[in-house]
């Protein structure tokens, strides 16, 4: 049976980008990627990884040109203080719904936070 092995998060700057989508997702930036991110040396085309290849894993991948926003996006959840979190590392609010908030990140691709608490009940599924 087929299963998601990982995400790609085509971007402008992976530098901006990498800390944000490792705090979002909860997926430390990989340790061989730590010391690039540090001193600005990823190559022009290098791509992040937040995760380990052996499990779930994200890549922050640097495109010169972006697709329109809004084909395939995520849904992140937390617990209190994460959505304050989000906002504070350069989320912005796009629209609040009854059960998630619609969120950008600093590039405008859109995702949805979803609190802890709203799995809990039959939530429809954003």
């Amino acid at each position: 049976m087929p299963r998601i092995q990982s995400v790609v998060i085509h971007c402008h700057d992976p530098y901006l980008l990498a800390p944000f989508w490792s705090l979002a997702t909860g997926l430390p930036v990989h340790p061989d990627d730590v010391k690039a991110l540090a001193s600005h040396s990823l190559d022009e085309d290098e791509s992040v990884l937040l995760g380990a290849r052996d499990g779930f894993h994200v890549w922050i991948t640097p495109a010169a040109e972006l697709k329109p926003v809004g084909r395939i996006h995520l849904d992140v959840t937390g617990e209190d203080g994460a959505l304050r979190s989000l906002l504070k590392a350069g989320a912005s609010v796009v629209r609040e719904l009854p059960h998630w908030t619609v969120l950008s990140d600093p590039e405008g691709n859109e995702f949805c936070f979803v609190p802890a608490v709203a799995h809990s009940g039959n939530a429809s599924v954003p």
